[in-house]
């Protein structure tokens, strides 16, 4: 959908530990160059440390906040994101942020998840018992999390305001089979802080949530369905 061309300048928006920005430098390569942003510092040197594993010197990454930070490398041809745009508190100054490193003319896509009711895999629900209700953010939108894209007309208007043009929406629906922890962890748990006992229960209801989707072979098999955006930066 983004349809990138070699020589391009891409941007990778919440880059993760880089590797959709390493397989966008494989495209645009050898002139063009990819720029990872994240904010999350220990997975920008994961990034980095794999790009110098793969001998990918045209792949760079950085940690920093997309919705406000000036962003290296630009001006973008294109800018991409794989499930990392949900989460910003004021979604349409973070849009406005990135447009501004786009080329007038540059395009952007990304993925994020349909409604969670499409997406039944999500152990947020078992989470859930073990947490307080999250504080409702100021404004109209949706609070920052997973989900919080899910509503197509909202983020076409989130698009619109921040200046983008010539949006598109497309939505899919895929069975993937994934590694237990691909959903979750003994680490998801303990991050939540709870005594022991609860400690153990969260673990065994996320177990039990686990087996209801795990197949023969020893994987979860799961139904996922993510969508996709594309937009312009008006020339």
């Amino acid at each position: 959908m983004l349809r990138l061309q070699p020589g391009e300048r891409v941007l990778d928006v919440g880059c993760g530990g880089g590797l959709a920005a390493l397989e966008a430098a494989k495209t645009v390569a050898p002139s063009g160059t990819v720029t990872g942003f994240d904010i999350s510092v220990p997975l920008v040197g994961l990034a980095i440390r794999r790009a110098a594993e793969a001998k990918v010197d045209h792949a760079h990454f950085f940690a920093g906040d997309a919705q406000l930070d000036d962003i290296p490398g630009g001006p973008f041809d294109a800018a991409m994101s794989q499930f990392g745009v949900m989460f910003f508190s004021d979604p349409v100054a973070a849009f406005a942020n990135i447009r501004r490193h786009i080329s007038p003319g540059g395009r952007m896509v990304f993925a994020c998840w349909q409604v969670a009711a499409k997406n039944t895999w999500y152990p947020g629900p078992v989470l859930a018992r073990y947490q307080s209700s999250p504080v409702p953010t100021a404004g109209a939108g949706p609070s920052p999390g997973p989900f919080a894209f899910g509503d197509a007309d909202y983020v076409r208007s989130v698009l619109r305001l921040a200046g983008f043009d010539e949006i598109r929406h497309e939505e899919s629906v895929h069975e993937v089979t994934v590694p237990e922890d691909s959903v979750s962890d003994r680490e998801t748990v303990e991050a939540l802080r709870l005594d022991a006992e609860r400690t153990a229960q969260a673990w065994s209801d996320l177990q039990a949530f686990a087996a209801s989707m795990r197949g023969p072979d020893g994987q979860l098999h799961l139904r996922i369905a993510p969508q996709l955006f594309a937009a312009r930066n008006p020339a």
